[in-house]
């Protein structure tokens, strides 16, 4: 758990230097569970560090993930974006490894000047592997689907 967290704290200290915008949020959805996030922009993608708590399957798993996000079509406060990345959960005597490529839109309030504040659904097709040895946790293809809102700073 260390190394996670060392992990974690180097990510938001790098990000925290960057210029451009960065973001925070909180999303939930299918499979059932609730994620935090926080997302600043690189070179050529976005990136996204998140904390989750997943139930499925009877069992409730907590982890950290990664996406690597690019907008490909923008529109007025309407943007669309895709991306890819792992998350890695633990709990319910497993270990289980998620794997999945994503795509999603963000309306943002502009109009009603709240333009830090939006809202987003994403859509998600991959794969879940145990590797903890429960095989109930194991899912390929698996399907998932996020409603969430974005403070952006």
């Amino acid at each position: 758990m260390r190394p996670l967290l060392l992990l974690l704290t180097t990510v938001f200290f790098l990000a925290g230097s960057a210029h451009a915008q960065q973001w925070a949020g909180v999303r939930s959805g299918y499979p059932l569970g609730v994620t935090v996030h926080y997302g600043t922009p690189l070179d050529a993608f976005d990136l996204r560090v998140s904390g989750r708590v997943v139930a499925d399957g009877g069992n409730v798993r907590v982890g950290v993930g990664l996406d690597l996000l690019r907008a490909f079509a923008s529109e007025g406060p309407l943007t669309a974006y895709y991306g890819a990345g792992p998350a890695l959960d633990i709990g319910g005597d497993d270990l289980v490894l998620d794997v999945h490529a994503l795509l999603g839109g963000e309306f943002r309030f502009s109009d009603v000047q709240l333009d830090r504040l939006g809202l987003f659904l994403e859509g998600t097709l991959g794969g879940r592997i145990s590797l903890g040895g429960v095989s109930a946790n194991t899912r390929l293809p698996a399907v998932g689907a996020a409603l969430g809102v974005n403070w952006h700073f």
